[in-house]
């Protein structure tokens, strides 16, 4: 009896380090978990704050197509005859026609 008692004790004695052993892990566990629900809170909020970024950027790119819209609306035609020589083209081509014919360049 004295032997069954004692190899009693020994199992209940494994059982209560094995208890020990998953109330351990359970606990590191649970720490984990908050530890992750709090990156995932963390990574929401990032997640929101970069989409009304996005949001207002859009909504400046918007404004800068039209503003730019109405600066090209503003510009001459290519038929209008006060249309700017920006490249200095016509000034050459009216240079070559004002000299004498013969005269190299």
């Amino acid at each position: 009896m004295l032997t069954e008692l004692e190899q009693l004790a020994a199992k209940i004695g494994r059982v209560l380090h094995h208890a020990d052993t998953l109330a351990a892990e359970n606990q590191r566990l649970r720490e984990e978990i908050e530890r992750l629900q709090a990156d995932a809170s963390r990574l929401r909020g990032d997640r929101e704050a970069m989409a009304a970024d996005r949001e207002l950027l859009n909504i400046k790119i918007e404004e800068a197509q039209l503003r730019i819209q109405s600066i090209l609306d503003k510009l001459p035609t290519a038929s209008d005859a006060r249309q700017l020589d920006l490249l200095g083209e016509g000034d050459a081509a009216s240079r070559a026609e004002q000299k004498a014919p013969g005269e190299n360049a």
